[in-house]
């Protein structure tokens, strides 16, 4: 899955004001006059409705069709949909409409459907819209349906994963357990006769040996490397290293330096020394170093996984959900630990998973989010490499580990001590999670950062320019820290 996660426009923002524009329409899309008698009552504590305690039976139950929407790739497509023909196989009365939407037309056919009284009953959000209905009063109350749930509590989930407007509402969950890694082609490494980078957190190369390992890596089409002098950086056929220029991997990166996006003072943390650095680096694998593809090159390349696939690329520092893709392929691959800079800690990410309080059915829409999100009844879309668990212990009981972590070309040898453990010991939350408005400091903060990756601006220097743009719209953060 994708994790929210795409370079945003102005488009988004016309987007989030429809929908804020839309709130009051009535039917499933609004929130005034249609709340369904089995919906949580208080958006502010829990209360003692929710769903069922126990689990329903067939014969008890009426033929019930649940409207679920969500992104992916062709590959998570089918993953998803064998996962929800496996719910139904578990609650036969329950019919899962499971809806596909490409992720760059997710936002604007949600805001479409809701408009229209056609909104879903449960699904994927990306934070960007998430965050603007969630104030207007949307989405269920996850915390208040675990309250009453006799299977699950909140302690046995990852601390990082819930969308939270306050300590006791929380309006979503992690939709997997999602974060950054350094991937990499085995078959180029051993061609270049280089070693493998670490798996291990406290073994993450330094920056400046970063570099150094992908101008090794970098090819111009007569066969020099980056570090010869007559490499040609305008006739490069194999780049050491990509990465992609939307929210995630910049903000994981300046993490790693030790920086943050709004800070808890409520200030554009993005034009504080710690991050334009960050930032810089990034930039300069581009324009100084050329070992990575521009964004414009990147758009004649199908994805990251393809990029590692077809070894146009040595090593990508991308999301864990490419291991569907990159294991279906049988690529020769392995993951490292992300290159440090202040440190190396993987940042948590991922889309939200919603219940719209419109739902006429919420106890069903309930437990298809708890399939969802225990591996036992989906697990294909754990060891097929899309999801990681939300669930703590299938990160700590080895019985539960080797069922979708251990022997399949998903979860190569490195997974485990760069994604697995290291999000679980050491996971820190994407900003998606507690910037407030983040919809629009989001679409603002990125739209302005083409210029750095093209070399026209520095960091500092365009950072400070978003600043004056984005600092009227912060309005602070959600009462959770990273």
């Amino acid at each position: 899955m994708r994790t929210t996660r795409k370079k945003l426009t102005v488009a988004t923002l016309a987007i989030c004001m429809l929908g804020s524009m839309l709130a009051g329409c009535s039917g499933n899309g609004g929130t005034s006059g249609n709340t369904p008698t089995n919906a949580p009552k208080s958006t502010d504590a829990p209360s003692n409705t929710g769903a069922a305690a126990e689990e329903p039976k067939e014969a008890d139950q009426e033929p019930v069709t649940l409207k679920f929407t969500f992104w992916g790739s062709p590959q998570e497509k089918t993953a998803i949909e064998q996962a929800t023909k496996k719910f139904t196989e578990k609650y036969p009365w329950i019919t899962v409409n499971a809806i596909h939407i490409p992720e760059a037309d997710y936002d604007a056919k949600i805001t479409a459907m809701v408009a229209g009284n056609d909104s879903p009953d449960l699904g994927y959000m990306h934070g960007e819209l998430a965050d603007p209905w969630q104030k207007e009063g949307k989405f269920v109350n996850m915390f208040e349906l675990l309250d009453n749930d006799e299977e699950l509590k909140r302690e046995d989930f990852l601390d990082y994963i819930w969308f939270k407007s306050s300590e006791d509402f929380a309006y979503g969950i992690s939709t997997a357990g999602e974060t950054f890694g350094l991937f990499y082609n085995k078959d180029l490494f051993d061609e270049a006769g280089v070693a493998y980078p670490p798996a291990k957190p406290e073994e993450a190369l330094d920056w400046d040996a970063f570099v150094e390992l992908a101008k090794k890596l970098t090819l111009d089409k007569n066969g020099k490397n980056a570090s010869d002098p007559s490499f040609d950086p305008k006739n490069i056929k194999q780049f050491g290293v990509s990465f992609e220029t939307w929210h995630g991997p910049i903000h994981a990166t300046v993490i790693n330096n030790e920086g943050e996006w709004i800070t808890k003072e409520g200030k554009f943390g993005f034009s504080e020394p710690k991050a334009t650095e960050a930032i810089q680096r990034l930039a300069d694998l581009i324009n100084v170093h050329h070992v990575a593809p521009s964004p414009v090159q990147m758009k004649s390349i199908p994805s990251q996984a393809v990029a590692l696939q077809s070894k146009l690329v040595a090593m990508s520092m991308h999301g864990q959900w490419i291991n569907l893709d990159l294991g279906a392929a049988k690529v020769n691959y392995d993951i490292g630990v992300l290159p440090k800079m202040a440190r190396s800690v993987p940042m948590g990410i991922s889309g939200a998973s919603v219940i719209y309080k419109s739902t006429k059915h919420l106890e069903e829409a309930w437990l298809l989010t708890k399939f969802l999100e225990n591996p036992e009844g989906s697990l294909e879309l754990y060891s097929g490499g899309l999801w990681m668990p939300t669930m703590t212990k299938w990160y700590t009981d080895p019985e539960l580990v080797a069922k979708w972590a251990e022997n399949n070309p998903a979860h190569p040898p490195g997974f485990k001590d760069a994604m697995m453990n290291n999000l679980l010991n050491n996971g820190v939350p994407n900003g998606s999670y507690y910037i407030k408005n983040f919809s629009k400091v989001n679409a603002i903060t990125f739209s302005g950062m083409d210029e750095v990756w093209l070399g026209k601006k520095t960091a500092a220097e365009a950072m400070k320019e978003i600043e004056a743009k984005v600092q009227p719209e912060i309005q602070g953060r959600y009462d959770v820290s990273p």
